[in-house]
């Protein structure tokens, strides 16, 4: 299991001192997300890979933004990284790239779910998962270290 750094509001840290929680299991995980479902977000939260190289002064080689919906019960997830990554690929592009969840079942979109809310940028409706695929596409982030192999991605040209 590798551990995640998760950047997200919380009302007790209002300042958002651009600390990131540390999250090393499951259970730690799930109580962000409960916190991120049951607080509105003014922005997407983050997520990297604590043991993923880094780039450049000390930037993670990845990122990962969420954003989810109690009330519709939907969530998205973007991410972004280098081919390896994203082992799961079969389009043969070594340079990596940018994907968001895709759900073939999704209809029109009951909510607005962003990648970017200063921006107003949208994941596409075809991105919303159900709650508990959202979530367990998340664990296995955890898990894995790498872009969850349990939902289907479309590639994006936003982040």
């Amino acid at each position: 299991m590798t551990s995640l750094n998760v950047w997200y509001y919380r009302s007790d840290d209002p300042e958002g001192r651009g600390r990131p929680e540390v999250v090393r299991s499951v259970e730690e995980l799930d109580a962000v997300l409960d916190h991120v479902l049951a607080h509105p977000q003014p922005h997407p939260s983050v997520l990297v890979v604590r043991e993923r190289p880094e780039v450049g002064d000390g930037f993670p080689d990845h990122q990962v933004k969420i954003d989810a919906s109690a009330v519709a019960a939907v969530g998205a997830v973007l991410c972004q990284g280098p081919a390896d990554f994203a082992p799961d690929r079969v389009d043969g592009d070594a340079d990596g790239g940018t994907w968001v969840t895709w759900n073939a079942a999704a209809g029109a979109a009951t909510t607005d779910l962003f990648i970017d809310k200063a921006t107003g940028t949208l994941f596409p409706s075809s991105a919303h998962l159900p709650l508990p695929v959202w979530r367990e596409a998340l664990r296995r982030l955890l898990r894995t270290g790498r872009r969850p192999d349990n939902v289907d991605w479309q590639d994006s040209e936003v982040y």
